[in-house]
């Protein structure tokens, strides 16, 4: 039963996406990152809500608080989770992967 407790209590932290001294970005410091840049060099996000990566994959971009989705021009999709500790900001797939975001 403990180890029962244990594994869950790692699966919802895993599904936060977020440590302890992190938060969800916000709708302001994401546009400030994203809105008519290039995101570590390969993450397009023009200021007309179009998007590309590394020049392939094409589509409309939104932001929310805490998220950037992406609407490809083939139908699909997929939203990711920004947080930041105050100092530095990461973007969090839907698999859990981590990476910099705009740093």
């Amino acid at each position: 039963m403990r180890h029962s407790i244990i594994v869950l209590a790692s699966l919802l932290l895993a599904s936060n996406a977020y440590s302890a001294d992190e938060r969800p970005a916000t709708k302001a410091e994401i546009e400030k990152i994203a809105v008519g840049n290039t995101v570590n060099g390969r993450l397009k996000y023009t200021k007309e809500g179009r998007y590309t990566f590394a020049g392939g994959n094409p589509g409309k971009y939104t932001i929310t608080a805490g998220k950037i989705c992406i609407k490809f021009d083939d139908g699909k999709g997929r939203c990711d989770r920004i947080v930041t500790d105050g100092k530095k900001y990461t973007m969090v797939t839907s698999q859990g992967e981590r990476y910099p975001y705009g740093n």
